[in-house]
């Protein structure tokens, strides 16, 4: 996992692969890892607390929620402006459902966080895709948010 100031916290699970991906990824790919990262955990959840598995059920919960957190902390509000004040609700709001989820050991918090991560990756790739037609370039504002205008990643 990347740290707000661009290092790496201790993780035995970063293979040599996930490091050099992380470390020549742009700010915006990194967004989009982000929020891979935490449908991937939140899905993991899901099917351990089905099975009754709290301890792995918490351990995925554990990690989807330093994402958002992460998520949460890399917010510009100078930059995005409105919409970084919205997606610092929603951020808060599945920080919230993932706490719920853990302390009850119920599913329905993690599938609204899963339906909320969808489309915000949903809106995440189209911004990556519209850089890639040259339809914005990465020191336009609307291309500094997520998704779009939360703001540039610090």
């Amino acid at each position: 996992m990347v740290t707000s100031g661009g290092g790496f916290k201790k993780n035995k699970s970063i293979n040599p692969y996930q490091k050099t991906a992380i470390q020549t990824s742009s700010k915006e790919e990194l967004v989009l890892m982000l929020y891979n990262g935490a449908i991937k955990y939140t899905t993991n959840a899901i099917g351990f607390l089905e099975k009754k598995n709290i301890p792995d059920a918490s351990k995925n919960i554990c990690r989807a929620q330093a994402i958002i957190v992460e998520l949460l902390n890399s917010l510009n509000f100078e930059v995005g402006g409105e919409i970084a004040k919205n997606l610092e609700y929603l951020y808060s709001v599945m920080v919230d459902n993932l706490t719920v989820a853990n302390f009850e050991h119920v599913v329905e918090p993690l599938q609204l966080n899963l339906k909320i991560l969808d489309k915000l990756r949903m809106a995440w790739e189209g911004v990556l895709q519209q850089l890639k037609e040259g339809k914005l370039n990465q020191g336009n504002s609307a291309a500094k948010s997520v998704p779009p205008g939360t703001g540039e990643i610090k």
